[in-house]
């Protein structure tokens, strides 16, 4: 009875590890943000254009019981490279590129429903690259998706939408070193097509 006992914390806990894999890919729009910097009475400002970007993330679960599954996720974003705008006094002055990307590492909290529901954290580690000078900026951003997913017995394909926001970000005056302005054009919110299986 004893030895039965012992292994009862075992049988609790296997429904709740059922291992399942994710493997999906993003599709949508990333905006950045704008900088104004006030130098000898001239106020010269950046601008990057929105742009259209894809990545990449798989993920694992580490607890699926009833309509709550809880996973590990690990991501990556190719370079993708955007228009930007260098103004001074607000007449354009000269143009270039501004080019991203990134891996990351997160969680990822799902309400398994018709309408499914997810909110998580992830740390993403982006590379942001202006041609004369390059960074890397290692912060926290919050994704929030709803989609729905087609039951079947063994892959289970899903599709919705999904948006990231950046918990931090950099601003910057005439004194900052280039490094941090470049930061203060990173990425401030991407919105699109999130679309996987689960297995």
């Amino acid at each position: 009875m004893k030895k039965a006992a012992m292994f009862l914390p075992l049988l609790v806990v296997l429904p709740l590890s059922a291992n399942t894999w994710e493997a999906g890919v993003f599709i949508g729009q990333q905006s950045f943000r704008s900088q104004n910097v006030t130098l000898g009475g001239n106020t010269f400002s950046g601008d990057v254009d929105n742009k259209v970007t894809y990545g990449f993330r798989v993920g694992r679960s580490v607890l699926d019981f009833g309509p709550a599954l809880l996973e590990v996720t690990a991501g990556f974003q190719p370079e993708s490279r955007a228009n930007a705008t260098i103004r001074i006094n607000g007449a354009p002055f000269g143009t270039g590129e501004y080019k991203t990307q990134h891996f990351s590492i997160g969680a990822m909290a799902n309400l398994k429903a018709f309408v499914a529901l997810g909110a998580g954290v992830e740390y993403r580690f982006e590379k942001l690259d202006t041609g004369s000078a390059s960074t890397t900026y290692a912060r926290p951003w919050i994704r929030v998706n709803a989609g729905i997913a087609i039951p079947s017995p063994v892959v289970k394909p899903f599709v919705g939408v999904e948006a990231a926001v950046p918990v931090t970000s950099k601003s910057v005056d005439a004194t900052s070193p280039e490094e941090d302005q470049i930061k203060a054009l990173a990425p401030k919110f991407q919105i699109g097509l999130y679309a996987g299986i689960r297995f």
